[in-house]
């Protein structure tokens, strides 16, 4: 019960910052699907007008589209689960419990009624049941040819009183949370009164008996809180859906299924194994809710993967997997000893944010909030059926501990990445690990369509695989490492509009490499450098580096003929090479022989032929698969060559600019 408490606990600490926006026994709808109506009614029930508020489109260039909006409103445990069965809202409902006949208009006035006529009833209350039973709603919206299913709620125009729109007021939402519950220990003590009365039932008449055989069935209980451990509590009989978008109708927390539940063991109710306080269980999907909409969710269908700081609603730390990368924690919260120039200058070269991300996280570490709140939780939750939420993962860390696991999953797994900067428009560098996203492309490719639900549920368990990697410290799936590399190793396969797209590619190699990398420090302990690493023989490393030169090579020979092919020898024979590499090696380089000539003076040329010294004897004539280490050796032969014309380039501007001021001086 670890999470329900902290659900709990963490919405009374902050009951102030949301009584408004999520008050107790309510729930909420939106324009989505279709328009809610407005009724505008005077303090007498008298109708004024009808509003409404448009259902919710994207902008165009020739509209600024329809925003969506979300409306609270008050419910029962009953009508917050219903489905197609008739059972009513208090106050604000669909047109068809409204509309002024059958059996839903029956049970939503029977219940408004009720609702008016108890002391808790507020004046805007009053107002709408005196409109409401008058049965003029239908004649009055006759003009909007509503659906059954559009939701109407009302906004009640009282002298002296500053908040007309009623699902804004929070008097409103209290006054009735407070009916409610005296409503349930209301059946809670006619069941034990009618209990008392069948002990001696020769002594009640027929309609005695059917009256208090009806109210021994109400399921309304008092008994211990599982969550919060008080005794004496209204127990909840049904729980909350709509606990988030992505998931629908699903729940929770089920209740007891009397129809269809058969096997009780010792108990005679479903209460008497676990029982959760109404205002506990509200409590807290009320507070999951929150954390979800605010934007603190990472959704995959109806997979939600959050963190929170127990006890806070403050965005304090940083989320357990990004959607992008770290650059936006950083932008966060930059480091306060770099100016805005170095920040720039240090993301235009690529460096290294793992060790920033440590240093920010040192920070966020030290803060005098995180002081007040030591634990954080990291949850995963997802929607097995329609009707059925699991939490599929759950931890509990100190706060220190969660901070650390995360730069200790950026530190162990980074690597050369770049994403794309949408605001400035271009490919930003950085040092770090890929983030889930990369991962899961680079291991299961992209989806094949917009809506792909096959690809949708493989990329959640493949986040919660990973998640575990971060939090559990559990090893890097072996089989994601390999698919990765094979992935890397098929240059061709990755294309957009059918043609070989480089940026994908690299951004692949790049993810394959940060994989291959963290494996081998977690399997083998073995760390590969982020730059060339001259002094490594290994066969595999060579064979990449030797790969990446000739790459390089015909890269630059095709550049100096001003020819735009950008499918290398290197690149066309990968694959084959991956598991061949002795024998592809020679078509590979008599590919290249047109181009030698040309270009013999090259940085690749050179490299080619020193490589080739590093092999150790016999290593070099093996043609057995090579393994994701020569993915580490191409990419740094190809980064190491780029380094070293970009520093010849810049030597010979340096030189060029030094004449000319020498001629200057001279004239």
């Amino acid at each position: 019960m670890g999470l329900w408490q902290h659900l709990a606990e963490s919405y009374d600490k902050n009951a102030e910052a949301l009584k408004e926006a999520y008050p107790l026994s309510t729930t909420s709808i939106s324009n989505n699907s279709d328009i809610i109506v407005v009724i505008v009614i005077d303090g007498n029930g008298e109708f004024i007008r009808s509003d409404k508020i448009e259902k919710q489109s994207k902008p165009t260039k020739k509209s600024p589209g329809n925003p969506l909006v979300n409306i609270t409103i008050p419910v029962t445990e009953d009508s917050q689960g219903r489905s197609s069965n008739v059972c009513s809202h208090p106050v604000f409902d669909q047109y068809g419990y409204l509309k002024g006949e059958g059996k839903k208009f029956d049970a939503y006035i029977a219940q408004l009624k009720n609702y008016s006529e108890s002391k808790f009833a507020t004046q805007q209350i009053k107002a709408i049941y005196k409109y409401v039973e008058k049965r003029s709603i239908a004649s009055d919206l006759s003009e909007m040819n509503l659906k059954d299913k559009t939701n109407i709620i009302f906004q009640v125009e009282i002298p002296d009183n500053r908040q007309a729109k009623v699902w804004k007021d929070e008097t409103f939402f209290n006054a009735w949370h407070q009916y409610y519950q005296s409503e349930k220990k209301k059946r809670h003590d006619a069941r034990g009164e009618a209990e008392t009365k069948l002990a001696n039932r020769q002594d009640l008449s027929r309609d005695e008996k059917k009256k208090f055989e009806e109210q021994a069935k109400l399921k309304d209980d008092v008994s211990i809180d599982y969550i919060s451990g008080a005794q004496g509590q209204l127990i909840a009989i049904s729980h909350p859906k709509k606990i988030s978008n992505a998931s629908g109708n699903a729940k929770l927390v089920s209740a007891n299924d009397d129809t269809n539940y058969t096997f009780r063991g010792k108990f005679a109710e479903s209460s008497e194994a676990v029982a959760i306080g109404y205002e506990s269980s509200q409590k807290a999907h009320q507070f999951l809710r929150y954390l979800i909409n605010n934007d603190r969710g990472y959704s995959c269908g109806e997979q939600v993967i959050l963190s929170f700081t127990i006890g806070s609603t403050e965005k304090l730390l940083p989320p357990p997997i990004e959607d992008n990368s770290i650059w936006g924690i950083l932008q966060g919260a930059q480091i306060a000893t770099q100016s805005d120039i170095q920040i720039e200058l240090r993301a235009e070269t690529g460096f290294d944010y793992a060790v920033a991300l440590k240093q920010t996280l040192a920070g966020l570490g030290y803060s005098n909030t995180l002081k007040q709140h030591a634990k954080t939780a990291v949850i995963a939750l997802d929607a097995a059926t329609t009707g059925r939420l699991a939490i599929t993962f759950y931890r509990e860390l100190d706060r220190n501990e969660y901070l650390e696991k995360i730069a200790e999953w950026h530190s162990g797994g980074k690597w050369h990445q770049k994403f794309w900067d949408k605001e400035n428009e271009k490919y930003v560098p950085y040092v770090g690990a890929p983030s889930v996203d990369k991962i899961i492309a680079a291991v299961h490719g992209k989806p094949r369509a917009v809506k792909d639900e096959s690809y949708t549920k493989i990329k959640k368990a493949a986040r919660e695989r990973l998640l575990r990697c971060i939090f559990d410290e559990a090893l890097l799936p072996k089989d994601y490492v390999v698919a990765a590399v094979r992935r890397g190793s098929n240059p061709l396969g990755i294309s957009t509009g059918g043609e070989f797209d480089r940026n994908a590619f690299e951004q692949v190699v790049s993810t394959a490499c940060a994989l291959v990398r963290k494996d081998n420090l977690q399997r083998d302990k073995e760390d590969y450098k982020l730059s060339i690493e001259h002094d490594r023989t290994d066969r595999d490393y060579l064979y990449g580096r030797l790969l990446g030169a000739a790459d390089k090579l015909e890269e630059y020979a095709l550049y100096k003929k001003n020819n735009d092919r950008v499918v290398t020898a290197a690149i066309r024979h990968m694959q084959a090479f991956a598991q061949r590499p002795f024998r592809t090696w020679q078509t590979i380089h008599g590919c290249l022989n047109p181009y030698i000539q040309s270009v013999k003076g090259s940085f690749a040329f050179s490299e080619i032929e020193a490589i080739m010294d590093r092999f150790e004897s016999g290593e070099y004539e093996k043609d057995t698969p090579l393994n994701g280490s020569y993915l580490i050796g191409y990419y740094h032969e190809r980064a190491y060559i780029n380094s070293l014309g970009k520093a010849a380039h810049n030597e010979k501007k340096t030189t060029d600019n030094t004449e000319t001021e020498d001629n200057n001086d001279k004239s």
